[in-house]
């Protein structure tokens, strides 16, 4: 009888270096694009949460006014975290 813990695991697979790749130029990816990017989307769902209340006259508890304020101010963090300098 074999003792299965004396055997080495052979089925391990070795280290690899990562592929060195070019990344791909997008223009929303990073740089100025990003913060750009989450700007507008802010001003659009704050923009949208306004109009549902104001022009529709929903009230603030409405989901139609409440889901773009929630998205908006999400967004905000996100925008807010972008233009933080990292650590």
């Amino acid at each position: 009888m074999s003792d299965l813990n004396s055997s080495p695991n052979k089925s391990v697979i070795p280290n690899r270096r990562r592929v060195a790749f070019a990344p791909l130029a997008m223009p929303f990816a990073g740089g100025q694009g990003k913060p750009l990017m989450f700007a507008s989307v802010v001003l659009g769902c704050v923009g949208l949460a306004g109009y549902m209340y104001f022009v529709q006259h929903m009230a603030w508890t409405d989901m139609r006014v409440v889901a773009p304020a929630v998205g908006a101010l999400w967004f905000g963090v996100r925008l807010f975290m972008t233009l933080t300098p990292k650590i």
